[in-house]
């Protein structure tokens, strides 16, 4: 893949340097300081393309981001002026381990998750760090807030409703690069039950839920855990394998997921379990 990649950079008269697994830095035509490019969400992309098909895919990826990058160079959006930013917040969830070589604003809003906020550019989105936002004198909170309400104003995400297992399952998705932040709002949707809903986040372009209300709450997270591990797994831009409770206007995490050897590990929350108990009980 770094192969692959390399070339297409060279073309373009690029210079890069490997500095870590799927990491590259690349320095552009007359630019004293790199930048990072991280491989993984490119390689999620190629795995779901024939062999034969991943020169012409990856020259085509790469060529896209360069060119994106030069016409946004060409069109400077003047950052330090919080009049013309603020209508562009917008906001989506990460991985907690969400890598990027600056120092981000981000906040977590569930164990593994996070929020991060991000400029809508007309051609991509950027990520705000922290020394953009510190020049407008707007404190974090009221940043994230502005952007959720952007993310809302844009629009609802579309629901696909069906059956999988004998589980009812719900998918939100949309053309919008914000999906993921309409987790953190599930209850605007015709996906929750009497007591919340099982969210999951695998990648960016999707949230599933299932409804919590008491019946076969474990069918609906054990479907939930195979499809966050799937989607996850299989990218591409990959978030979180875990599977997230949303009640009451907040996401909590119900179980953590990881790979053991061939099978998965769950690790109930505590949280969850007491709910699971209470429900046995009744």
């Amino acid at each position: 893949m770094v192969g692959l990649v390399g070339v297409v950079l060279e073309h373009h008269g690029y210079a890069y340097s490997v500095v870590g697994e799927d990491e590259l830095a690349v320095t552009r035509p007359g630019r004293a300081k790199p930048v990072r490019m991280y491989l993984t969400n490119l390689r999620q992309w190629v795995a779901q393309k024939p062999e034969e098909q991943w020169p012409a895919f990856v020259s085509d990826f790469v060529g896209s981001l360069i060119a994106t990058a030069e016409v946004e160079d060409d069109e400077v959006l003047d950052l330090g002026d919080f009049s013309v930013v603020r209508s562009l917040l917008r906001t989506r969830l990460y991985t907690d381990d969400f890598r990027t070589d600056l120092e981000v604003v981000r906040r977590a809003v569930a164990p593994g998750l996070i929020e991060i906020l991000v400029v809508d550019r007309p051609t991509s989105l950027m990520i705000v760090n922290v020394e953009v936002a510190g020049a407008w004198g707007v404190e974090a909170e009221e940043l994230f807030r502005i952007a959720r309400e952007n993310v809302r104003a844009d629009g609802p995400l579309e629901v696909e409703d069906g059956t999988l297992d004998g589980v009812r399952i719900c998918s939100l998705g949309g053309e919008t690069a914000y999906v993921t932040a309409h987790a953190l709002w599930a209850g605007d949707y015709p996906v929750t039950g009497t007591r919340g809903a099982l969210i999951a986040v695998p990648a960016q372009g999707v949230v599933h839920a299932c409804p919590v209300d008491g019946d076969d709450v474990p069918g609906a997270m054990n479907l939930l855990i195979r499809l966050a591990w799937a989607g996850y797994r299989e990218g591409p831009r990959s978030v979180s394998p875990n599977v997230y409770w949303w009640r009451d206007g907040e996401l909590r995490l119900a179980g953590a997921v990881e790979a053991d050897g061939d099978a998965l590990e769950v690790s109930i929350s505590s949280e969850f379990q007491t709910f699971l108990e209470e429900l046995v009980r009744d």
